[in-house]
């Protein structure tokens, strides 16, 4: 199985050709993970230019000037293509991807006190867009408007379901979750650094994956033991390589 077509199954291809997919979406122009290259074979060096320069001309409007590049599963970059890159100042990430059975999954139910877990729906949504929009800030102005913008027109239609972790009525923490055929993704996951190391993060997967069979996630190397402390199994991985002027 290639697990990394999986976790790009449910998102609108904007160019492709035998090489890579390309992903754009200009709405959120200012979000990496929405406008990136995704190959499907290693390029060349001559490859690899090319599709810069193909990929600075389609941005050449976006407020920030960046390159993402996904590259295939489980392939080494050439040494010729990772020194290119990294004297063009990008920067590499190794993404990790983990799945389980969720019945294999160790998360114990804790005690949470005041703490309560619910799924996202209408009555939390202004609390919610507000909560990620602080979050956002960190990134810029525009990349929270943008996300913001975009949160409000299709939160509830993209196919995503999300769930909260509430102090009273204040949000603490969050998981979104994506249904790709037999798994169940998580994906942008966090709880306040106040609040972390009382299991609410457990809590979270726990009401997420309820009724589902199987998870995947995408993790970096630091979070490798937590993951697999739960039960979580390294499948397979790819590099990604970032150049950005603004982060």
């Amino acid at each position: 199985m290639n697990y990394k077509e999986l976790l790009e199954a449910g998102e609108h291809v904007y160019r492709e050709n035998t090489r890579f997919k390309h992903f754009k979406n200009p709405v959120t122009s200012e979000r990496y993970f929405s406008n990136y290259l995704s190959y499907k074979l290693m390029p060349s060096l001559s490859e690899l230019r090319a599709d810069l320069a193909y990929l600075a001309n389609e941005q050449a409007g976006y407020v920030s000037k960046y390159a993402f590049l996904f590259f295939a599963e489980k392939q080494e970059l050439s040494a010729e293509v990772a020194d290119d890159l990294k004297n063009h100042g990008f920067a590499f990430s190794r993404h990790l991807i983990f799945t389980s059975s969720v019945e294999d999954l160790q998360l114990r139910e804790g005690q949470l006190g005041d703490i309560g877990i619910l799924e996202l729906d209408a009555s939390y949504l202004d609390a919610y867009l507000a909560y990620k929009y602080q979050d956002h800030l960190q990134y810029g102005q525009v990349y929270a408007d943008q996300i913001l913008a975009d949160n409000k027109a299709n939160l509830f239609s993209n196919g995503s379901n999300i769930f909260l972790a509430l102090d009273g009525e204040r949000i603490i923490g969050d998981l979104t979750v994506w249904y790709l055929g037999d798994y169940v993704e998580i994906d942008d996951f966090s709880v306040q650094k106040a609040y972390r190391g009382r299991g609410i993060g457990t809590a979270l997967q726990r009401a997420a994956l309820a009724g589902q069979q199987k998870v995947m996630l995408i993790a970096e190397e630091e979070n490798r033991a937590m993951y697999q402390h739960q039960g979580y199994k390294e499948v397979s991985w790819y590099w990604t390589a970032l150049q950005s002027d603004s982060r």
